[in-house]
């Protein structure tokens, strides 16, 4: 399997240990139900909406840009980027909570309003407020 068949890579990666780190910004262009390798740290964008994703394992753990997980089939947040510089887009799936969801999203977090009441959501909010 090569990396390329599965991904968009805009920028350059590297492999170590098993896991794939890159500088620059992810697509991921095949339709799936889990992401077939691991990634480390994406210094700009990732990308894997508008898929059939079950879970996000195998997500960075850092994401330097925006995240979008929308419009796929998750049940759970587990799995998600610890940390994510830009925004978070988690909207359109079939979340009951924001549980496993970044411990730190410097931009907006953006997800279905029923899930607007949660505490995860509402911890974004105040941050939000803090920065501005």
């Amino acid at each position: 399997m090569k990396l390329e068949d599965y991904f968009r890579i805009i920028g350059k990666y590297e492999l170590v240990d098993g896991v794939y780190n890159v500088n620059g910004d992810v697509l991921l262009i095949i339709d799936c139900e889990k992401l077939p390798v691991k990634f480390g740290i994406v210094t700009g964008h990732f990308d894997c909406s508008f898929n059939n994703l079950n879970s996000l394992e195998g997500c960075p753990i850092s994401v330097g840009g925006d995240f979008y997980c929308y419009k796929n089939n998750l049940n759970s947040l587990e799995g998600s980027p610890r940390f994510v510089v830009g925004n978070f887009f988690c909207y359109k799936n079939n979340l009951n909570s924001l549980e496993g969801s970044p411990i730190s999203v410097y931009g907006y977090f953006s997800c279905d309003e029923h899930l607007h009441n949660t505490k995860e959501y509402k911890k974004f909010k105040i941050i939000e407020k803090l920065r501005s």
